[in-house]
């Protein structure tokens, strides 16, 4: 199960109610934010790790998809692991089994990792003159990924975060 917790623009063009969450249920590799913006005219779903401060783009939204938002996650989820090559075939199938559903939930009002998200889509304007069309931009840049962060003193970069949740996430499976 994913949890998504929806900022108010994604809540209000989901239409969802209120849910409630069993927090025991929530673990670092399943606890996301998503957030609603628009690029060209064109909306966008802008999702984020809690845990790892991983991020992914799924472009060009319409109402529609949303009836595939469980689908629609997973595969952009285990597209961006690939582009990253942060992931085996073995390890997408059990990941889409594991997270085949998406459980919406209100925001918790993170600061920082609505802070992160803002500053993140900031800089996803910027760069995306270099490119000719968004798409292509979303299909070959990766960098903000790689950028260091910092959290509680110590410096990460998204990438490995996710790629160290991952690994345990399967040693647990593998051995428990």
């Amino acid at each position: 199960m994913i949890a998504l917790f929806c900022s108010n623009k994604l809540k209000t063009y989901i239409g969802f109610k209120e849910n409630q969450i069993d927090k025991g249920s929530l673990s670092e590799l399943n606890s996301w934010n998503g957030h609603l913006f628009t690029v060209n005219r064109e909306k966008c779903l802008f999702f984020m790790n809690h845990e790892t401060y991983f991020y992914f783009i799924v472009y060009d939204i319409k109402k529609t998809d949303i009836k595939n938002l469980n689908e629609l996650f997973i595969t952009s989820f285990i597209k961006e692991l690939n582009k990253l090559h942060l992931i085996t075939a073995a390890q997408q199938e059990a990941l889409k089994n594991r997270f085949s559903k998406v459980f919406l939930h209100k925001s918790i009002n993170n600061r920082k990792i609505i802070g992160t998200i803002n500053n993140f889509i900031q800089i996803v304007e910027y760069c995306k003159g270099n490119y000719e069309n968004f798409q292509d931009y979303l299909t070959q840049d990766t960098f903000l990924n790689t950028y260091i962060l910092k959290r509680h003193n110590h410096y990460f970069k998204a990438k490995d975060a996710v790629k160290d949740k991952i690994n345990q996430f399967f040693n647990e499976t593998i051995n428990g």
